[in-house]
């Protein structure tokens, strides 16, 4: 009993300890020294394991039960390891952690003793940030959590008096106006007073003698910078509470013209450095302060801006400054909305500036106000940047020969870096690019965005470097023969973009607003709609498009998001994209201004509109964006269905992969063909096929468009680390060391190759075109007057043929081979292996590329092709065709060895393990040469035997071959390991019980072993399913009874992994319950796709008939449903068949027939739960007893193997 006691006792000191904050001493005041302890494994528990833990600690000063923090006494500087509020680990504790404050509570926060400091206020956090301690929202002992985690603990206050009003210290009235101010008292007072300092010493200005409240409207006759003071004796204590009271009367505002010579923005004065002139456009407005560096953040008198006589502009020339020196300002529109200037061309953001290194820009505004929330600067007597005198002879590309490069400098370089970004111009320029498109640079929101969050649209974004950093980039370009085109966000802004922020209504653009529409006016849209048809928009864009051509010397944009450039209402994406005069007027409009400032510059619209509104903006010079990627990952992947003809356009910027698009590669790892060991999905093969792909788009006319490292088959979803989010560098310590394999060098090189003789193409005269893109087989056909150009190319699976019926009268030469090509070779058929490729020219322009391009051959078969790890197989290898890798090959090897191995359990695994073969001339694999033939080779085995396979899933057997002293090799495809698929046992889905209808609870079983295999070693796996209720053979799905949200990491529809095998997944479910098919509705079928967790690969089936159903061209499996529901309740329409007593109390007895086969016999309850299952034998019913069952109404359920019957027993004592 003791030992019981006293562990209760330690439970309930447990209990009373764990909490997630306490101090010591438990009652102290604001004037003690004190200790703070917290316990990380309570609230969220960020922070359990952490090696350091600081606090972020502040007051709380308004009220003892106040949970906003007085941002005057604040400590701590979030991220920053540098010690300020760091804890120390209690002794013998991993979890617990204390801080005693270095001095008395008061003292270092430096609340002033005038100040009452009713609570401590805090949060904790990891040494940089990335984690945080917070607490559970409630109440704890001698404090509280609020609902953001903030955690509070209450100091020991007697006696005090609050300010009530006003709330804010700060105010902004016209003359005659008067301010409340009221406070309150903790208890009864003898005598309350307020006073107010305007500079010139304490005037009371109202008192009372009893009571808990006072007040008093006080009406200014001018504007100063004071104090107030309320003052109270409580209990025979004095106490006191003061706060800074500043006042501004507005009306003091001067109308007056704009000074001439000056436009919206900061305007500086080549003469005088001391002096500058500020614009905000902001009609409709009553005042505006300009508050920053040169005003101490503090409103004052003389920096209250004019205003023009229309109401339009506000104005202010500031004088005796610093020259050189950078100020960080702001206009306080009607004193509450603070703001940048929209025109600056640099930003100071409180929040994301410090986390930019200074080795990639070391001009941060030293700025830190976040109450006042982004700023932007200004500097007199700023050196002009001076330009290269190449820009004076800077010639840009035609635009329809154009090959843009889209690039995006957070994820291309490591550094983030314009600087670092110049030094890998060589790669780009080799590549044969001869244009980068910059996603968007001017300042947005945050520091890791791909930039379609706009801000502030003057401004550089200093993340990636300082504004002169930019321009070296670009004259950098231009010395190179590259242009540069600025991806443009003129469809809408972000939240803290100046112009939203001073019209706003609560949670959107108030009606008043001069640039934006309250609601967008078209699907898509992401931020705050630009209204373009407004005078105050319209000047604006111009000014944007203005600027950058002229201050940085962009060659060109590329507008975002251009459909959206219209004031015509659609919620409908077809009816958005058809043809929209006003739209095409605006952007008429835009694009001729932009002109008048450089007329050759390029106008790219991302559009997607009606055919022929996109010729119309084409007719009026404007180039459109062309989306080809399903067309060419469709054909890279094997499906060569769709055709190449949209990219020949001369109007349209036709690309296969942009920032926008997913990746090609990732498209055919997810959804490519195989034929046999010929699989796309391969990545020596689809690197193969990509090269193809470059082929036919890039040597066809027009301007074309290539997304970063496409030129080293970037096979990374777009998805990963979301689709936003930071992607793998290719090369870099931590990258993925694209640049160090060689296969992804030969795609490059490739690619270079290609875009070389497309210029060479371009440059002459004449030039004519045919192609033929239907069906596998391929061609292009350049004829010009010096230089032709002949491609053929295989997108099928398999070996075939091209016949072009090009009469040549002399030789050609293969391009990549560097081969001779004798005249009329291109009148007969020319043989091409599946994925082969070739380019031809009529002028020798090459000596070949020794090894970037390669035909695919495979050297070994297996008889049979199918087989299982039991099977008796037979392997043939011809040398003739084998890789030699390096070595002089095997072609008339006196003894050929085999050396194999198995892969287990991973069908994505290249480790052999089981291997067979020593490098010795040892006879262990060694192989017998095929009667009658010099180079082929066989041996014959038992997988299960040869390879000593006792245990684990075997699931592919790979090979290479051997001379007797390994001095010569002969492998697969380009130097790889040959690998065969060993069929392992199972199904793509399985479902038990095998007979079923719509009301059995079923298991599903789903194997991604199987079908595309898209979901191998997935962590988690969703079904979306469905039914089919149209018809047996009916293929669309049910759209009321889908089950599943694509993308979503919900729960609905997950699957459990089999404890068997990790690449099966279960669910078990009832379908009419599953999918609410109700009592009526009757599923013929049931139709699945399976996912991962995100969405970014799915699981699908082989197209064709199997044993259970169908699967779709689109993947989609459809499974039969084997027993077809029948619910009846009449016994006439079983003839001969009874079943009795119903009501039952105790035994049911079946008499009679039923037709068909009887399977299972169930009793299920109305929400169908089954609480009797039998299996029925020799088509007999067995009596069934119910006695145990409670009273009620129950469903009788007879299964054959054709049809379903439910009937109704009542069980009633």
């Amino acid at each position: 009993m003791r030992n019981f006691f006293s562990a209760l006792l330690l439970l309930l000191q447990s209990v009373a300890t764990a909490q997630i904050v306490r101090i010591e001493p438990a009652s102290a005041t604001a004037d003690d020294q004190i200790k703070i302890i917290y316990d990380a494994t309570q609230g969220t528990g960020g922070l359990v394991g952490a090696s350091k833990v600081y606090m972020h600690g502040g007051v709380i000063t308004s009220s003892p039960t106040a949970t906003t923090w007085d941002e005057n006494y604040v400590k701590g500087n979030w991220g920053k390891d540098d010690g300020i509020g760091l804890m120390t680990k209690v002794q013998g504790q991993n979890d617990l952690w204390e801080i005693t404050l270095d001095a008395p509570a008061r003292a270092y926060y430096g609340v002033p003793s005038t100040t009452t400091v009713f609570r401590l206020a805090m949060v904790f956090r990891n040494a940089d940030g990335s984690a945080e301690g917070k607490g559970t929202p409630g109440s704890f002992e001698g404090g509280q959590v609020a609902s953001n985690g903030d955690i509070f603990i209450d100091l020991a206050v007697d006696n005090f008096v609050t300010i009530k009003q006003p709330a804010t210290t700060t105010h902004f009235i016209k003359s005659g106006e008067h301010i409340t101010i009221s406070a309150e008292a903790s208890s009864t007072v003898s005598q309350m007073t307020i006073a107010i300092d305007q500079g010139q010493g304490f005037e009371n200005k109202a008192n009372v003698n009893t009571g808990t409240t006072i007040s008093y409207n006080f009406s200014p006759s001018e504007s100063f910078r004071g104090t107030l003071r309320v003052t109270a004796t409580i209990n025979g204590e004095q106490v006191q509470d003061e706060q800074p009271f500043n006042v501004n009367i507005t009306d003091a505002t001067t109308v007056a013209e704009l000074p001439q010579g000056v436009q919206k923005g900061i305007n500086y004065d080549d003469e005088d450095h001391s002096r500058v002139t500020l614009v905000l456009e902001a009609p409709g407005k009553d005042f505006v302060y300009v508050v920053g560096d040169m005003s101490n953040w503090e409103v004052q008198p003389e920096y209250l801006m004019n205003k023009t006589p229309d109401g339009e502009l506000f104005w202010l020339t500031l004088t005796n400054l610093t020259a050189g020196k950078e100020y960080v300002f702001q206009y306080w529109v009607e004193g509450a909305i603070k703001v940048g200037d929209p025109y600056a061309d640099k930003v100071a953001d409180p929040w994301n500036d410090q986390y930019i290194p200074l080795s990639v820009n070391n001009q941060i505004p030293d700025y830190n106000l976040t109450e006042n929330a982004i700023a932007t600067t200004f500097q007199t007597g700023q050196a002009p940047y001076q330009w290269p005198a190449t820009e004076q002879n800077w010639e840009r590309p035609d635009a329809k020969d154009l090959v843009v490069y889209e690039l995006l400098v957070r994820d291309f370089v490591g550094s983030r870096s314009y600087k670092d970004l110049i030094d890998t111009l060589d790669y780009i320029q080799n590549l044969g690019v001869n244009a980068i498109e910059l996603m968007p640079v001017m300042e947005f929101e945050g520091n890791e965005s791909w930039g379609y969050n706009p801000m502030y649209f003057f401004a550089p974004d200093k993340y990636y470097g300082t504004k002169n950093d930019l321009k070296d980039f670009i004259a950098a370009c231009h010395q190179r023969g590259l242009a540069v085109i600025l991806d443009m966000v003129l469809n809408h802004a972000f939240g803290l973009n100046p112009m939203v922020r001073m019209y706003w209504d609560g949670s959107k653009p108030s009606a008043e607003s001069p640039w934006f529409n309250t609601e967008a006016t078209h699907p898509f849209n992401v931020g705050y709609d630009f209204n373009h048809e407004s005078p105050y928009t319209q000047a604006f864009v111009d000014s944007v498009n203005a600027y950058w051509l002229r201050e940085y010397h962009f060659d060109g944009y590329r507008f975002d998001l251009s459909k959206g450039f219209t004031q015509t209402k659609n919620t409908d994406v077809g009816a958005w994209s058809a043809y929209d005069q006003s739209r095409v007027n605006l952007l008429k409009r835009m694009a001729n201004k932009l002109w008048q400032v450089d007329e050759k510059a390029y106008v790219i619209l991302e559009h997607f509109a009606a055919s022929n509104e996109e010729d119309e903006l084409a007719e009026a010079g404007m180039l459109l964006w062309r989306n080809m990627g399903y067309n060419y990952w469709t054909a890279l992947g094997g499906e060569a269905n769709s055709s190449f003809d949209g990219a020949t356009a001369e109007t349209h910027v036709s690309y296969m992969e942009s920032h926008d698009e997913q990746r090609q590669l990732w498209e055919v790892y997810e959804n490519g063909l195989a034929n046999g060991v010929y699989n796309t999905r391969d990545t020596t093969i689809a690197l193969e096929r990509l090269k193809m792909n470059a082929a036919f788009l890039y040597t066809l006319p027009g301007p074309k468009m290539l997304w970063q490292f496409g030129e080293l088959g970037y096979d990374i979803d777009i998805n990963f680390n979301g689709r936003v989010g930071n992607k793998p560098l290719p090369w870099g310590q931590d990258g993925l060391q694209y640049y160090n394999d060689q296969l992804r060098k030969h795609v490059y090189n490739a690619f270079s190759a290609i875009l070389n003789l497309r210029k060479q193409i371009n440059a002459q005269d004449n030039v004519s075109y045919t192609y033929d893109f239907s069906g596998n087989e391929r061609f292009i056909h350049a004829d010009s007057d010096d230089l032709d150009m002949l491609i053929v190319g295989n997108y099928g699976l398999e070996a075939s043929s091209i016949n072009p019926s090009i009469a040549t009268g002399s030789s050609w030469y293969n391009y990549f081979s560097g081969e001779t090509i004798p005249a009329g070779a291109f009148e007969k058929d020319i043989n091409l292996a599946p994925g082969e490729f070739r380019i031809y020219t009529s002028n020798k322009i090459s000596d070949g590329f020794h090894q970037v391009v390669e035909a695919y051959e495979l050297p070994v078969t297996i008889s049979p092709a199918s087989f299982f790890v039991e099977d008796e197989i037979t392997i043939t290898f011809d040398a003739t065709k084998a890789h030699p890798a390096g070595t002089e090959g095997l072609v008339g090897a006196e003894k050929v060895y085999m050396h194999a191995g198995i892969v287990f359990e991973d069908f994505n695994a290249t480790t052999l393990e089981n291997e067979v073969g020593n490098h010795t001339d040892d006879g262990v694999g060694l192989m017998t040469r095929v009667d009658g033939e010099n180079d082929m080779w066989q041996i014959t085995l038992i997988p299960k035997d040869y390879f000593s396979i006792t245990s684990g899933e075997a699931v592919k057997l790979g090979m290479y071959f051997r001379n007797a002293d390994n001095s010569k090799l002969g492998k697969g495809f380009r130097g790889q390991t040959i690998f065969f698929a060993i069929e392992v046992d199972g199904e793509l889905i399985t479902i038990t019980p095998q007979q079923f209808d719509q009301d059995t609870e079923i298991t599903l079983t789903y194997d991604a072993r199987f079908g595309n295999r898209g979901l191998l070693n997935a962590q988690q796996v969703y079904m979306h399913s469905g039914v089919i209720t149209s018809s047996a053979n009916g293929t669309s799905w049910d759209e009321q009874h889908v089950v599943g949200n694509w993308g979503a990491d919900d729960g609905v529809g997950e699957m459990t992994r089999s404890t068997t095998n990790n690449n099966q997944w279960q669910i078990t479910l009832t379908p009419s319950n599953y999918y609410g098919l109700g009592q009526t509705k009757l599923a013929y079928r049931l139709a699945f796709v399976f996912r991962n967790a995100d969405g970014s690969r799915k699981g699908t089936g082989t197209t064709g008939d199997f044993e259970h159903g169908v699967v779709l061209e689109n993947g989609d499996i459809l499974y039969d449903v084997p027993v077809l529901k029948q619910i009846t309740g009449l016994e006439e329409e079983l003839p001969g068949f009874r079943y009795y007593p119903n009501p039952a109390s105790g035994i049911i007895h079946f008499d009679g027939e039923i037709p068909g086969q009887i399977k299972v016999l169930e009793l299920r309850t109305l929400k169908g739960e089954v609480v009797v299952h039998q299996s029925v034998a020799n088509n007999s019913l067995s009596p069934l007893d119910i006695s145990e069952l409670p009273n009620g109404l129950y469903l009788l359920r007879i299964i054959t193997e054709q049809k379903g019957y439910t009937l109704k027993v009542l069980v009633s004592r």
